[in-house]
């Protein structure tokens, strides 16, 4: 029996990986209705690999434009009940579009569902665990506002959700930043519930690891511009959550403060926290930098 489920795969340069991913896709106990690759204006020989899977899967070719034009292109593609989404480089576990299925068909209300996620890493020749990501309380937008806490390869939302808050974001603005942009936007209209249990794995790559600290101010923009834009669609949001925007903004930066901390650089450390008592000076707000600096563990 086939699905209702549409699978998304933007592919951008990801020759060595977006074979795997694809096999673990068709691997699934319960067949995607359709799967769908973008091959989003690659130069390393992707799309000859995507079409080598055709007609088992559907391939687009356009030119580069980001993961949320990419995804989008295969959106409009569609026609699945349920839109699931993976990236290129990772996998996804043999029982997971089965798992989900039934579990938004038992729950109606929920527009997006989402599951924990096995981080791994290839190290000579070896498979490596690094552990797993994924909020497994109780998901909501002022959670998220929070910070972002949904793996996007295991992600699937109803198209209602698209029929109702639009495509994702293609603004350059928000390249790596669009998913977490679009699970904000869903979820000020949806109810989003999470699966406790690892349904994907998320590849680690030196490509996207950047050692040198950069990641840590180069998120924290992000983040920043993603709140601000759904603050810009919806400007009543921080009276209907409750949340204190300078609060919000003020931790923001004393989580990158400490993230600088356990690289050992107490000056951009120090830096980030001074930014957060710029924005608020509650006593809250201090609460959590002497939290942030005493602890091994916060967030």
């Amino acid at each position: 029996m086939r699905s209702r489920v549409s699978v998304i795969i933007p592919a951008y340069n990801a020759r060595d990986y977006v074979a795997e991913t694809i096999e673990s896709v068709l691997a699934q106990t319960l067949p995607a209705g359709e799967v769908i690759a973008v091959d989003d204006g690659s130069s390393d020989g992707t799309l000859e690999v995507l079409k080598s899977y055709e007609p088992s899967i559907t391939v687009l070719a356009k030119r580069n434009g980001g993961p949320a034009s990419a995804r989008n292109a295969a959106i409009r593609h569609s026609t699945g009940e349920y839109l699931a989404f993976i990236d290129s480089d990772d996998l996804w576990m043999p029982d997971k579009i089965e798992k989900q299925v039934a579990y938004l068909d038992a729950h109606p209300q929920v527009g997006l569902l989402f599951a924990e996620a096995i981080m791994f890493a290839d190290e000579n020749g070896e498979r490596v665990s690094r552990g797993k990501i994924g909020y497994t309380g109780d998901p909501n937008f002022r959670q998220l506002l929070f910070g972002d806490f949904i793996p996007n390869s295991t992600v699937i939302i109803r198209r209602s959700c698209v029929e109702r808050v639009g495509y994702l974001n293609e603004s350059p603005e928000l390249i790596a930043v669009e998913d977490y942009e679009y699970w904000m936007r869903i979820a000020t209209s949806f109810e989003i519930a999470g699966m406790s249990e690892p349904l994907a794995m998320y590849r680690l790559r030196p490509g996207n690891l950047m050692g040198d600290g950069s990641d840590i101010d180069k998120g924290l923009t992000l983040s920043l511009r993603a709140i601000r834009e759904i603050e810009r669609q919806f400007p009543r949001m921080w009276t209907e959550t409750g949340v204190d925007r300078n609060l919000l903004f003020a931790r923001l930066f004393i989580r990158a403060g400490y993230a600088w901390k356990q690289k050992g650089n107490w000056t951009e450390c120090l830096r980030k926290y001074a930014d957060a008592l710029r924005i608020s000076l509650k006593p809250r707000v201090f609460r959590w930098i002497i939290a942030a600096s005493l602890l091994k563990r916060w967030s």
